[in-house]
């Protein structure tokens, strides 16, 4: 009863389009109010104890380094290289955009700044080679849902905050995933080029030189995820303070090697990153009060006996736990739903033997695929708004890939050695 009044009042809130953070904080305050669980003031302390988490440093870091390398054109270089190795291909910029968003994953680790970044660059020249503009730009919100796979990813920091597991483990385990899912979304764009009439922009032949050249002029790019992952996992420093040190390179790649970003421009980024952050912390208080509440209410516990009561198995329980996943990424933001989500499930699919690292890529994977579903995928909105196209159009032609995004969720949700084998 507990657990369908609380989660009942949130999820009709945000039906009411009531802000996610909003919704939190009034959800917990009337389920506190009516089953009388503890004094408000009690309840207040947890939102200020969420954020006391030396971790969440690492996400305004990785979103500033994100801003900087999009507004100092590094990425667009990044594009150019990759287009030498695939525009030879049906539908090479659909593939180039994939790639390229795998890339961009490692500087920003958010879906919907991939989309907005790569979406932006790649838009222009896919209208030009003839893509239709609904189907490029769904290639582009698909491309997104790599960002929170390819580590650094602010969802896994999430995930590793929420429940305590090890963060370097985490980008260790998103990483084949995250590759996995660029080799099924490279397959759908190439099947449904073919379907568009798409045709290669190239000759077919590959340039040595102009791979050379073009890797040259994308070097200080190229060169981001090999400092944060190498720095992890050599031990000379630890994820957030990897993404300290990403802001600063970054820095001096825009303003003293490429001089391509001004003060005033940094300024901007800063800005960016400062409002973009703010968001963040604030739903993560809002969650630790909703947490809070959640728990006095033994929630987590009434929610592991139904399922555990329902499944009989850990097929049948996987199966569950992703369509209860999948549904929720359909109508609420990745980062607000693992914050949440991610303590309560994690009992349940412990007790079934899931390594609490596995699950933190299946629950991001899932919550992640929500940002390419209508009618909350934060990837589909930037799309439209980057490219001033109804949301309904790109809905229709993102089929393909959501298809393929699922496709790939479930090999990696039952072959953990896929998630497990660098950890």
């Amino acid at each position: 009863m507990n657990t369908l009044l609380l989660l009942g009042i949130f999820f009709l809130l945000v039906v009411m389009k009531v802000p996610v953070a909003i919704s939190l904080i009034i959800s917990s305050l009337i389920g506190c109010y009516i089953l009388d669980l503890a004094p408000l003031t009690a309840i207040a302390g947890s939102a200020m104890n969420s954020l006391f988490s030396y971790p969440l440093l690492a996400i305004p870091f990785y979103i500033f380094a994100g801003a900087i390398m999009t507004r100092g054109g590094i990425s667009k270089k990044l594009c150019d290289w990759i287009g030498t190795i695939f525009n030879r291909f049906t539908g090479g910029l659909g593939l180039v955009t994939v790639v390229a968003s795998a890339f961009f994953a490692a500087i920003s680790g958010s879906a919907t700044a991939t989309t907005a970044s790569i979406g932006s660059m790649m838009l222009p020249e896919m209208e030009k080679q003839g893509y239709r503009k609904p189907y490029a730009l769904s290639i582009a919100a698909a491309g997104g849902v790599i960002g929170p796979m390819i580590p650094p990813s602010i969802m896994l920091v999430l995930y590793g905050v929420g429940t305590e597991t090890s963060i370097g483990s985490l980008f260790l385990a998103g990483l084949l995933p995250g590759i996995l899912l660029a080799v099924f979304l490279c397959f759908a764009v190439y099947l449904t080029a073919r379907k568009e009439g798409l045709q290669s922009n190239a000759d077919g032949h590959f340039s040595l030189s102009e791979f050379g050249e073009t890797m040259l002029r994308a070097k200080w790019a190229i060169l981001v995820p090999v400092i944060i992952l190498g720095g992890i996992y050599g031990g000379i420093f630890t994820p957030t303070e990897a993404g300290a040190v990403c802001c600063i390179y970054a820095i001096i790649v825009a303003t003293v090697i490429e001089r391509t970003l001004d003060f005033k421009g940094l300024i901007n980024c800063a800005g960016e990153a400062a409002v973009i952050s703010a968001t963040i912390f604030i739903l993560l208080a809002s969650a630790g009060i909703f947490g809070r509440v959640m728990t006095l209410a033994q929630v987590p516990q009434q929610l592991s006996s139904a399922i555990l009561a329902v499944a009989d198995s850990k097929v049948v329980m996987l199966l569950l736990v992703n369509l209860l996943l999948l549904l929720v990424g359909c109508v609420m933001d990745g980062g607000a739903a693992v914050v949440i989500l991610a303590p309560l499930l994690l009992p349940v699919v412990q007790a079934f033997g899931i390594d609490p690292i596995h699950f933190g890529v299946i629950i991001c994977l899932n919550l992640s695929i929500g940002a390419i579903t209508p009618p909350v995928g934060s990837c589909l909105f930037a799309a439209s708004i980057i490219g001033d196209t109804p949301l309904e159009k790109i809905s229709r032609d993102i089929v393909p890939f959501l298809i393929a995004e699922v496709a790939a969720l479930i090999v990696i949700v039952f072959v953990p050695q896929i998630s497990m084998a660098l950890v």
